[in-house]
């Protein structure tokens, strides 16, 4: 079958090594395009791009991927997972079958850029992959293969991503091998009811709000582990928070709770306890907390606000 592949970051380039494994090889792959990095300025590959170039594979990385609608007629399908950019329609209708996309949850449940985030932000207990067509609603086309995943409440955003990756290659793999027979496969229709939404997140949605409950917030700390962590502040102090847990009490929200060797922050319900922090101070480190109070103990007197 002629596919090409569009990705970009790891856990692109995990599916396609997944795809590659199994014998299957795009005759192109579409990448986001190599940046200066660092205070070298050395020239920053994708995950993606650096995988086709180890496999000799033809790479194309276009500012707008509109630029590679002329190769893309001459493929049967293309695969996109983690791309970065939308596809506009000239792009949809390039390959002989359209286009299909890894998206990273049950569909219609978190359509939108950050499924996986959103999942345990909103403490879901089953999540999963869906392959489906690409149409020029936002997640809203019809859906090839679903394969569902249990949560436990324990996954970071960074653990999630490495297990959907491995579900979402078997998956394509699934209708991938579908696509090269003489009968098509034909996808359903996403469900009317049960849609929501898992907008882009930013760095001010990693603050912590101790307005909340200590359950909303240590969902929040895993959510946005691999990406901006989730953070509080107060003066000029800035705490990032990486790993931490529920800790039943009474607590004043936001008010530093310290023993010898633990810190806990109040929430409106319960307090976080504190397991490792990174702090604009020093090298800027992940620390245990231990080690923070070690190195740092003046700024964390007991009974101090966060904000």
């Amino acid at each position: 079958m002629q596919f090409g592949f569009a990705g970009s970051p790891r856990f692109a380039a995990d599916i396609l090594q997944i795809i590659l494994d199994a014998g299957l090889r795009p005759q192109l792959v579409i990448t986001q395009p190599s940046k200066p990095k660092g205070r070298g300025q050395t020239i920053q590959h994708t995950p993606v791009y650096s995988l086709a170039q180890q496999e000799n594979i033809p790479i194309a990385t276009p500012n707008n991927i509109e630029e590679c609608v002329k190769s893309l007629r001459d493929l049967e399908l293309l695969v996109v997972a983690a791309y970065g950019q939308i596809l506009p329609r000239s792009v949809l209708d390039a390959p002989l079958y359209g286009c299909i996309n890894v998206h990273t949850s049950m569909l219609p449940r978190w359509r939108g850029a950050s499924p996986i985030e959103h999942a345990i932000l909103h403490g879901d207990k089953t999540t999963g992959v869906s392959i489906m067509q690409i149409d020029s609603k936002l997640d809203a086309g019809p859906v090839y293969l679903q394969q569902s995943h249990s949560l436990d409440g324990t996954e970071t955003s960074l653990s999630l991503s490495s297990i959907l990756a491995q579900t979402s290659g078997n998956a394509l793999l699934t209708v991938l091998n579908d696509f090269s027979k003489d009968d098509k496969p034909r996808p359903r229709p996403q469900a009317k009811t049960g849609v929501t939404y898992a907008p882009q997140l930013s760095s001010n949605d990693a603050r912590i709000d101790w307005g909340q409950t200590a359950t909303v917030n240590e969902r929040k700390v895993r959510a946005f582990v691999g990406r901006n962590a989730a953070f509080t502040s107060r003066e000029t102090l800035r705490l990032r928070i990486l790993e931490a847990e529920v800790r039943d009490g009474e607590f004043l929200p936001g008010r530093l709770y310290r023993s010898e060797k633990s810190l806990t922050i109040g929430c409106s319900r319960d307090g976080l306890l504190l397991r490792t922090v990174q702090l604009n101070r020093g090298k800027g480190a992940p620390l245990s907390v231990a080690s923070a109070i070690n190195g740092f103990g003046r700024l964390f007197e007991d009974g101090i606000q966060f904000d």
